[in-house]
């Protein structure tokens, strides 16, 4: 059942119409964000923090979370670099891991598109192993532009054919459109929101302590990257290379018919490429690695 609130009442740990100016202009967006449980704890949150300050404190932030791919894949420093070098200092960073619930909650409403196929991968991809978000504070502002909406654009999309030499995806080299590596909040509200998805209260009450101190944290970025390399070994990404390596567990047949998929572009159902790949004989990133490949990313037109 769907409580519908009175027009002259106002729920707590919404902002004003005001404030919602300077957090979205995505139309509907503070409706949907006005309802959304996350983003009300975490605005409280933020208010708690920033006082009446707190509209121009998360207008100069932005939140960058690597992808579990990112550091196996090794692309967590070139990450940070990449943000020095476009006016970004990390201001907060704490490690955490995704879980199938908070994947979701995050893209919950990107992910509505996917197919189911595509949303069962993403539980075994997200959670293969720890990441780290960063805080950013932009020292080369745009004028009337948010830190996130800044980085945003820097970041580039999804279809590698779309970015250009300067975006974060083309110098990260993703191997596909899949595995991508980093997410960037789009716009300020979306900050709050997830940083209160990701951490727990305590948690986030911490870093939004480090936050208002506005110290350049880099070098607790980069312990925390040695922590991560140190806890999970490099994987190439190689999906050519991933299939030679599963062919003595999976079969010849199995090989070739992945192969195959993924020479001429097709998809698979889920249950299907778990049927040809048993995930308790192979290395957990080979199999990430070629479902990347074959699973369906996108619903069919």
């Amino acid at each position: 059942m769907v409580w519908e609130l009175d027009p002259a009442e106002r729920l707590d740990g919404v902002p004003s119409e005001d404030e919602w100016a300077w957090l979205t202009v995505v139309p509907g967006k503070p409706q949907v964000f006005g309802r959304d449980l996350h983003f009300r704890e975490g605005w409280a949150d933020f208010v708690d923090a920033f006082g009446e300050g707190v509209v121009g404190a998360v207008s100069g932030l932005a939140l960058l979370t690597v992808k579990p791919d990112a550091v196996v894949g090794r692309r967590l420093r070139r990450t940070v670099d990449y943000l020095a070098g476009n006016g970004f200092v990390p201001v907060g960073a704490v490690r955490f891991g995704y879980t199938r619930h908070s994947a979701r909650e995050v893209w919950r409403y990107d992910w509505d598109v996917y197919p189911v196929d595509r949303l069962r991968f993403s539980s075994l991809w997200y959670a293969a192993n720890d990441v780290m978000l960063v805080v950013a504070r932009d020292v080369r502002p745009t004028p009337g532009v948010p830190a996130a909406v800044r980085l945003g654009a820097l970041k580039g999309v999804t279809d590698p054919a779309l970015n250009q030499w300067h975006h974060l995806r083309t110098v990260l080299r993703p191997p596909n459109r899949v595995l991508n590596f980093v997410h960037v909040a789009d716009e300020p509200a979306d900050v709050v929101r997830e940083l209160a998805i990701f951490l727990d209260r305590p948690e986030l009450t911490r870093l939004l302590g480090t936050i208002r101190e506005s110290a350049d944290r880099t070098e607790q970025v980069h312990a925390t990257i040695a922590e991560l390399e140190a806890d999970y070994p490099a994987h190439d990404l190689d999906v050519e290379a991933a299939l030679d390596r599963m062919a003595p567990a999976i079969g010849a047949e199995a090989q070739g018919r992945l192969s195959e998929l993924i020479a001429s572009n097709s998809k698979i159902r889920w249950d299907e490429f778990t049927a040809l790949v048993p995930q308790n004989a192979v290395d957990l990133w080979d199999v990430i690695v070629v479902a990347s490949f074959v699973v369906p990313r996108e619903r069919p037109v």
